[in-house]
């Protein structure tokens, strides 16, 4: 990963791109707020795949520090066949198209679980739902968890070479999530009252013809700043963004699992002036919606 010093650290105010043990993090929503807290930061936006609960499990417990709490959730879409995961911002947790969103991806990640473990029953890898299910203990269940297991099991040394032997896209124990469109996720988005930005784009785009293709989806901004970006990375999403009308977003994409997840944390995120045109977009879009 990118060392900490080549993140962007001058005035950051927000990190954008977090995850709590309501996904794969390893912190409860209110650890991960007082870490936050601490670190300096006046916002932090939750963004755990495919769920808004760690924002319920705060708002719920009358959390009233001096944190803000952006309600956030990372959505796992599919397009130009490739899985991209977009971050969306400001959503209000109680829309019911959310709260169906939600539950589908709850009972589709199971699905994938299993499918994941036949595929890895498949190479001799003896492994069961269930293990999953426990370690995932309640979160939404994802590939980490079965990496966890692979680790533990002594079938792989950490949790990275179990993605490279097993997990990834192409690899034997791999299971695709059902398909979901960042157009429909815009849609779904807006009518929620947020805005979307693509999480960690140099991981999926090389490029540019693909980046216009993702641009042309509606999407309010890309995630800039992450630690998977070299220099030059961030500097093409730069310029794109502004050749593009785009806003810039950032984050760690703390886990709290990893151990470059520290180092990172502080060093990822956005300045107030960058947190203010999100606040003006997402203001832009629900007058629209109103329209």
């Amino acid at each position: 990963m990118t060392p900490p010093e080549t993140g962007n650290t001058t005035n950051l105010v927000a990190d954008l791109h977090t995850h709590t043990s309501c996904s794969d993090g390893n912190l409860s929503p209110i650890e991960l707020v007082e870490k936050a807290t601490a670190r300096g930061f006046s916002t932090l936006a939750i963004t755990d795949h495919d769920n808004m609960n760690a924002y319920r499990a705060l708002a719920e417990g009358g959390y009233n520090g001096p944190l803000n709490v952006i309600p956030g959730v990372e959505i796992s879409c599919y397009d130009f066949g490739r899985e991209v995961h977009i971050l969306a911002y400001y959503l209000d947790h109680t829309s019911e198209e959310i709260m169906a969103y939600e539950s589908f991806y709850r009972e589709d990640r199971i699905r994938r679980a299993q499918e994941m473990v036949d595929n890895l029953r498949a190479c001799r890898v003896n492994i069961s739902l269930q293990e999953v299910l426990d370690e995932a203990n309640g979160a939404t269940v994802g590939r980490p968890h079965v990496a966890t297991i692979l680790v533990r099991k002594n079938i792989v040394s950490t949790i990275q070479q179990a993605f490279d032997v097993y997990l990834d896209i192409g690899k034997p124990g791999y299971a695709a999530k059902t398909p979901f469109p960042i157009a429909k996720a815009v849609e779904m988005v807006h009518r929620a009252g947020g805005i979307l930005s693509v999480a960690h784009p140099g991981r999926y785009f090389t490029n540019p013809t693909s980046c216009l293709q993702l641009i042309e989806t509606g999407v309010d901004a890309i995630e800039v700043y992450h630690p998977s970006h070299w220099y030059v990375t961030r500097e093409f999403y730069r310029v794109l963004c502004a050749q593009h009308h785009l806003l810039s977003t950032g984050g760690s994409d703390f886990h709290g699992t990893r151990d470059y997840d520290e180092q990172n944390f502080g060093v990822f995120g956005v300045t107030e002036s960058a947190l203010r045109l999100l606040e003006e977009r997402r203001d832009a879009i629900r007058n629209t919606q109103l329209a």
